[in-house]
């Protein structure tokens, strides 16, 4: 039985493995020993105890698969090299490594807010905090203000944004339910302002003003997880070190090395849907590479988002239809309910 090895075992790695275990000798490697549905992570800043519901181990939805908890730190044409110096070979290869946030300086009090564990470290100076810093208005840094300005409303709570709007990305009617919904809860928000320093609880821009933080989370500076590729694959790399794929998410002359969800360079927003369907890809074109069929082809398309305020609000987005309110709210909370169904 031919082998396939999966690393990263988020939305898109953890969908190729489970259902190619079926045909494949498959092995999975991840980092965390668990699935985590990542649009479930924000909630988990203040109510810590719903981990328990957005992860799922590795172990218990995978029935064939072998399951690496570890580490790549290297690659090529014919091996997959480990940390602990294990090699494993292959006949197909899907990177699905995923992406996380930028850390440019490092102090106890602060966090990336991409992983529930990285967010649980929080948890106890959340409830001792009194001023709170998010650096980055995307989605996700919407998201977690207004999670913290919804249950814990004594606590001041600041979005430090680098662009001249929350989520540019997203559509005018978005953006400014969002803006609203979030001052209406007593966010502030500053724009066009970079944070370049933290020291003696104050967070200094590059416009030299100052915010007094008693904690900050970092919600910007998506970087791909792509470091073990650079000594034998680096020529697959693009400038912010993303994957280089073809239409058929493949690398570039590799006929069965594929790359799917946050790690490639596909032009469209990085979404746990973008990522899903991009694995359905993955696995329609090793099982037809395996019968010489046809290959399927990737293409790029504006997928809807929902985006959380808080427990009973939200923001339903597509195209440049929008809607804000509770129905967005329960969408959110359906989508999650439907994806951990999965893998039980």
């Amino acid at each position: 039985m031919k082998k396939v090895v999966v690393v990263g075992g988020g939305f898109a790695g953890a969908k190729i493995a489970m259902k190619l275990e079926k045909y494949f000798e498959v092995t999975l490697i991840d980092t965390k020993n668990y699935f985590e549905f990542t649009p479930g992570v924000p909630r988990t800043l203040l109510k810590p105890m719903i981990r328990k519901k957005i992860e799922v181990s590795h172990k218990d939805y995978l029935k064939k698969a072998r399951f690496i908890h570890g580490a790549v730190n290297n690659v090529d044409k014919e091996f997959v090299y480990l940390t602990n110096n294990e090699k494993l070979p292959y006949d197909y290869l899907a990177i699905c490594s995923g992406s996380r946030y930028n850390q440019p300086f490092k102090q106890h009090n602060i966090f990336m807010a991409d992983r529930a564990k990285d967010l649980m470290l929080a948890y106890k100076k959340i409830q001792r905090a009194k001023r709170i810093v998010i650096v980055g208005g995307g989605p996700v840094g919407v998201e977690i203000a207004a999670e913290i300005s919804t249950f814990c409303r004594s606590r001041e709570v600041t979005i430090i944004q680098e662009a001249d709007r929350l989520m540019k990305r997203n559509n005018n009617k978005s953006r400014a339910y969002a803006e609203r919904f979030l001052k209406n809860h007593g966010v502030r928000i500053f724009y066009n302002e970079r944070v370049v320093g933290y020291k003696n609880n104050l967070a200094v821009t590059d416009k030299k003003k100052r915010f007094r933080a008693d904690i900050i989370l970092l919600c910007t500076g998506i970087q791909p997880n792509s470091e073990f590729l650079k000594k034998n694959f680096s020529k697959y790399l693009d400038e912010k070190e993303h994957i280089e794929v073809d239409k058929h998410l493949r690398f570039d002359n590799l006929t069965n090395v594929f790359a799917a969800g946050d790690v490639n360079n596909i032009k469209e927003e990085k979404t746990a849907q973008a990522a899903e369907k991009q694995a359905k890809v993955v696995i329609k074109n090793i099982l037809r590479t395996e019968k010489g069929q046809k290959l399927m082809e990737y293409n790029p398309s504006r997928k809807p988002m929902v985006i959380s305020l808080g427990k009973w609000n939200g923001i339903f987005e597509w195209k440049n239809f929008s809607i804000g309110g509770l129905i967005p709210a329960f969408m959110r909370w359906a989508i999650q309910i439907k994806t951990m169904m999965r893998y039980k």
